[in-house]
């Protein structure tokens, strides 16, 4: 792999360039429906500013792939804790004159009701909290059916220094985004006090001169994009991510909200101030979903245009003489290959145990000398319920200590 500067850590030996998996991604407004893992950064540009983005994501979908380190960027995130890691290159046309927001937006709509759901929303924003500090915006947003005038969609929105590594390079020499990153900046785990104090004097003094370099993975070990599902929050459970998010796809975003002022706190009894997209300069918007669970083609359609079709696509993603989109095709694979592991799932459990990706590990001998003697005399069903709900679909993760 190339580090920055020319200088860096080599690839493995025979590393793919290419893994096959279901996250999609484009920016906003769109220029193609983009993959993750790519050799090169994908370039975007407003009015606001220029922008190079990189997305990567271990292959959550092969575990054995991914337990081998035969990926892209293996030899950065093989053995992380980390699922995924976005880094962003932006080069400003207008100087900020406001508060600059990282986050993630959702799709308007009703709220659930479901106790469950309200649970695990509370358990995540927790586990960001522990993450990422308590300094962020969070809304359930408006209900489009009951709201009239501008809606505000569902949101949480962090400072900047809520980022877990940042950099600011001239014109020029700034790193190469598939690089080592190892002496890039500053990092949040290098001290929270250090790196917050050098975050805020850094957006102190923004410039159409430097090109900023924003890496995020803080939250990435409970959130699988390409599977769409949040795990690690309830141990061994695993959860839909439109269960939490509602309808796909969710927006990866950077903006300056008018009537901030850097550097300024809000008042501490005022009411928070919303988050409205007529109040927003956009630094980057980004879609993002996946074809495990993906959008309805119609509403993406709505919203990419013309360019509502993976990049390497040819007839607006139609065979010749009309025919399935090939997102809608991808996604039709994918649907019936998770079909098939959950009907052998089961059946493996019962007849074999569980495969070597998803078995929980082996309780210490010491600790299973009482469990046996009740284990003999179970009844076979029990056992193999069992086996499927605990071992199969919710294994916990063998122990070790893994990089973040």
């Amino acid at each position: 792999g190339k580090g920055a500067g020319g200088q860096g850590v080599d690839e493995p030996e025979g590393e793919p360039d290419i893994v096959e998996d279901s996250l999609r991604w484009s920016f906003m407004p769109s220029t193609g429906i983009r993959r993750a893992n790519t050799q090169e950064p994908v370039l975007g540009e407003n009015d606001f500013c220029k922008v190079k983005c990189l997305v990567m994501h271990r292959p959550t979908h092969e575990p054995d792939r991914d337990k081998a380190g035969n990926f892209p960027y293996s030899w950065h995130m093989h053995g992380r804790k980390r699922l995924w890691e976005v880094r962003v290159q932006v080069q400003f046309k207008v100087k900020p004159q406001n508060k600059i927001f990282f986050g993630l937006e959702m799709v308007p709509g009703p709220q659930s009701s479901s106790r469950m759901v309200k649970r695990i929303q509370g358990m995540l924003l927790a586990a960001i909290k522990r993450t990422i500090g308590k300094d962020f915006y969070q809304t359930a947003g408006d209900d489009p059916s009951t709201t009239s005038g501008e809606i505000e969609p569902p949101s949480f929105a962090m400072p900047l220094w809520a980022l877990d590594q940042f950099d600011v390079s001239d014109l020029g020499s700034e790193p190469d985004l598939t690089g080592d990153f190892t002496s890039v900046g500053i990092r949040r785990t290098d001290g929270l006090q250090k790196y917050v104090e050098g975050m805020k004097a850094y957006l102190d003094t923004l410039s159409c001169d430097k090109v900023y370099t924003l890496c995020f993975w803080g939250v990435s070990q409970f959130i699988d994009v390409i599977n769409w599902e949040f795990k690690g929050l309830i141990p061994g459970m695993k959860l839909d991510a439109n269960n939490l998010c509602g309808r796909p796809p969710v927006f990866v975003v950077a903006y300056q909200l008018h009537g901030t002022t850097p550097g300024e706190e809000e008042p501490e009894n005022a009411p928070p101030r919303k988050h409205y997209d007529s109040h927003k300069d956009y630094c980057f918007k980004v879609a993002l979903w996946s074809l495990a669970a993906p959008p309805e083609p119609s509403f993406l359609r709505s919203l990419l245009g013309d360019c509502a079709v993976d990049h390497d696509g040819a007839n607006g993603g139609q065979t010749p003489g009309g025919g399935t989109p090939r997102t809608e095709r991808s996604a039709s694979r994918l649907r019936e290959r998770r079909l098939l592991q959950k009907l052998l799932k089961p059946m493996h459990s019962v007849f074999g145990g569980c495969s070597a990706t998803a078995e929980a590990p082996r309780r210490a001998a010491s600790a299973s000398a009482s469990s046996s003697s009740s284990q003999k005399t179970m009844k076979p069903w029990v056992k193999a319920s069992q086996k499927i709900l605990g071992g199969c679909l919710g294994g916990s993760v063998p122990s070790g200590t893994r990089r973040n």
